[in-house]
């Protein structure tokens, strides 16, 4: 499309100094030749154009005049152009559209086209691009028409079609496989009802800046046995923010939760600091991370893990950069994690601690990755920050669960779509993940 843009204008530039020839021509019969000189040098620059002219009579298409490289173009002396009409250049089953396009320039004053070949002398089809303008010609209308070869520049598009397609196939390609392993990450997540036997009054709030995501939520129930034999129900939940996000993140997700699944089975594992030490481990193990080594893959993840029994209203927090908030009453209580990641090889990594707290009815727990807090938006497109997040969750910790995940998610939203500079609003930057739950 540029380049007939191009050639467009630089086409209109030829006919309107060829009209300008034909009219100074004009002019000097009428002065008596006082502008021949200005004719001679007119003359001489249109001889000398790369581009083929050809004045073609208005009425039956007569050629009255043309140039050197029509000549070359279409492998004819100039003579013997001159003896033929426009229509014996184009083929012959094209007549109609030929006599529709002169049609066409005259109603116009002007016309750019490129759908009607030349036949050259020695039958061969060139494809070429025409400029017409009508002019004047020895006290006549006419039509100038200036006639680019574009073989090489077809050639060209076509073959940026083809890499065009093929670019386009490779894309293709990519994004099916990044789809179905969208759905086998989807796979690991828990379930609706996998989630309801683990809480029963809780939200999750998850949103993938990609198709794939680097953030996780896990949930597991447990029966654990207290002092004194008795059984009990403990609800495992966890929020994971692996680096990265899209594909390596996912990745990294798949990892964590590989690990994640085998702490269940650990007998050495009693609460989600251990559990916490676990996964630290085994996420340094499988990528093979090293202090000191330049080479390892320096990844790992941030995470908020709780241990929670419901009934007893007793709960345990462990955290890797990540904390866990309590909204009792419409104040709201931070439990910081430690100051460290999961894996990533730190080299002085220390035990991650667990908190326990006791719960009350009404009391509403919060853990999350730093996807919302990081958020740009709003009317000074700034981050959406974690004290705006607290205070969001305190406003609408009266609402039923599911409501506070609607409320979460339009002013997110909201936030977003407030216009930027170039008056579109605001990309999405990360990956977002919030999990609420109520104590009853």
């Amino acid at each position: 499309m540029i380049i007939a843009i191009i050639c467009g204008v630089l086409f209109l530039g030829a006919s309107i100094a060829a009209i300008y020839f034909f009219s100074q021509a004009k002019k000097a019969k009428a002065t008596g030749g006082k502008t021949e000189k200005e004719i001679v040098n007119y003359r001489s620059i249109i001889d000398q154009a790369n581009d083929a002219l050809i004045v073609i009579d208005i009425v039956d298409g007569r050629i009255h005049q043309t140039n050197p490289s029509a000549a070359e173009l279409l492998g004819y002396t100039q003579e013997e152009i001159l003896k033929k009409k426009l229509f014996d250049l184009h083929p012959k089953e094209m007549l109609e559209r030929s006599s529709s396009i002169v049609a066409d320039v005259w109603e116009k004053k002007g016309l750019i086209y490129k759908d009607i070949p030349f036949v050259k002398k020695n039958g061969e089809i060139l494809p070429v691009e025409c400029s017409a303008k009508v002019a004047p010609f020895a006290g006549r209308p006419a039509i100038v028409i200036y006639a680019r070869d574009i073989t090489e520049r077809l050639k060209l598009e076509r073959e940026i079609a083809i890499q065009s397609h093929i670019i386009e196939q490779k894309n293709k390609d990519i994004t099916d496989s990044i789809n179905y392993a969208k759905r086998i990450q989807e796979a690991i997540l828990p379930t609706e009802e996998e989630m309801k036997e683990v809480l029963d009054d809780y939200f999750v709030y998850y949103r993938p800046k990609d198709i794939v995501s680097g953030d996780l939520y896990w949930a597991n129930a447990v029966t654990t046995t207290l002092p004194g034999g008795i059984n009990t129900k403990l609800s495992l939940i966890a929020a994971l923010d692996c680096t990265g996000h899209g594909v390596p993140g996912a990745f990294m997700s798949i990892v964590g939760h590989t690990i994640l699944e085998q702490t269940l089975t650990e007998p050495g594992i009693n609460n989600p600091g251990e559990a916490l030490d676990y996964l630290s481990k085994g996420v340094i193990r499988t990528l093979k991370q090293k202090a000191g080594d330049d080479f390892s893959i320096k990844d790992g993840m941030d995470i908020a893990m709780c241990a929670v029994d419901l009934k007893a209203r007793k709960l345990q927090f462990a955290g890797a950069n990540n904390p866990m908030y309590i909204v009792r009453n419409k104040e709201i209580t931070q439990y910081s994690g430690d100051k460290q990641p999961i894996g990533a090889y730190v080299a002085d990594q220390r035990p991650f601690r667990s908190n326990s707290v006791d719960l009350m009815p009404g009391d509403c727990v919060y853990i999350f990755t730093d996807g919302i807090a990081d958020q740009f938006g709003g009317p000074r497109g700034k981050k959406f920050k974690y004290k705006q997040l607290q205070q969001l969750l305190v406003d609408n910790s009266h609402l039923p669960m599911k409501a506070q995940r609607e409320v979460v998610h339009k002013v997110i939203q909201d936030w977003m779509n407030y216009p930027s500079e170039d008056g579109k609003g605001y990309e999405q930057t990360d990956d977002m993940l919030l999990i609420g739950f109520r104590v009853n």
